[in-house]
């Protein structure tokens, strides 16, 4: 006969899907299932999982349905970053991990095979069990660039989701296998360690000034004071044409840490007076200094002589 209160139990918990494993713990068999579909009660979300049509078709139901359809699977990549409220991610596609012997394929979902699913370490976000932030920075590494990458770090490592020391174990189970962006996160991990070298404010200066000597940029002033609500202070480098602040970022990562509340209230003060403030670390300057300049000219675009359009 089946169960179909254990049904509403397990949607309830799930965005409003569940699994064909429930379906079976519940008494329901394959004519059941079939009567539910055709009478419009249920809908089947993708092979292996099914909602109730009564449920809102959100994203976390088809995540929910996604991670459901898989035995084990999690949430991974841009799915998990915007669990764990990462800084520009929003509800896109679906993405799960599972082991890498399982199917790669899924028609609601992205799904990413780990030959470490069994060490990857995770923790449960708005009812999912999804990778936890340090693992998901790794997991977005595959697919993005260093500055892209390094700006997501900092902002993860400044607003507490991750710490320094969770990196240790993740790159010790990682040694000396062929994944894709790893060795570029712990590069940019082990240059916000504490007691790395902190490059001269003079020398980054100038690798900045190199980057502004483009033709496209109109002029520019070095050092240019100002007055941010009363108190004074100076900047790297203004464009005035395009009330641009550009700025080399020459600190420590534990004194950029420090600063960060106050770098906040100083770039807000800017945007009062209608000015866009751009921060280039060193990293961004020494080995990207073409990308600082692409970056600069495309904010370039959408301002004028009169401030931005």
């Amino acid at each position: 006969m089946g169960d179909d209160r254990l049904i509403d139990v397990f949607a309830s918990r799930q965005y409003g899907a569940f699994s064909v494993a429930q379906v079976r713990e519940a008494g329901l068999d394959r004519r059941a299932v079939s009567r539910r579909i055709a009478t419009g009660a249920w809908v089947k979300l993708c092979p292996g999982a099914y909602a109730l049509t009564s449920s809102p078709p959100i994203w976390e139901r088809q995540l929910s349905a996604a991670v459901l359809s898989r035995p084990r699977a999690v949430v991974a990549g841009d799915s998990a970053a915007y669990l764990h409220r990462f800084q520009g991610f929003s509800t896109q596609r679906p993405v799960i991990m599972v082991p890498w012997s399982g199917n790669g394929r899924s028609p609601i979902a992205r799904v990413i095979r780990s030959t470490f699913f069994l060490t990857v370490t995770t923790e449960r976000k708005n009812g999912f069990v999804t990778t936890t932030a340090a693992e998901t920075l790794l997991t977005l590494a595959a697919s993005r660039k260093e500055p892209s990458l390094a700006s997501l770090l900092d902002d993860c490592l400044l607003t507490g989701k991750v710490t320094i020391d969770e990196f240790d174990p993740i790159f010790d189970r990682i040694v000396g296998a062929r994944l894709a962006g790893a060795g570029r996160l712990r590069t940019l991990v082990e240059q916000r360690l504490p007691d790395v070298f902190e490059v001269g404010a003079t020398y980054l200066e100038r690798c900045l000034q190199r980057v502004l000597t483009d033709d496209r940029i109109p002029p520019w002033s070095q050092e240019h004071p100002f007055s941010i609500n009363g108190a004074p202070g100076r900047v790297d480098a203004f464009i005035p044409d395009w009330l641009l602040v550009v700025e080399a970022d020459s600190r420590r990562w534990h004194a950029r840490q420090a600063d960060f509340e106050a770098d906040r209230r100083r770039d807000n003060g800017f945007a009062a007076q209608g000015i866009q403030v751009l921060r280039f670390s060193y990293a961004m300057l020494t080995k990207t200094p073409e990308r600082c300049l692409v970056n600069i000219l495309e904010v370039g675009e959408h301002r004028g002589a009169d401030g931005p359009v």
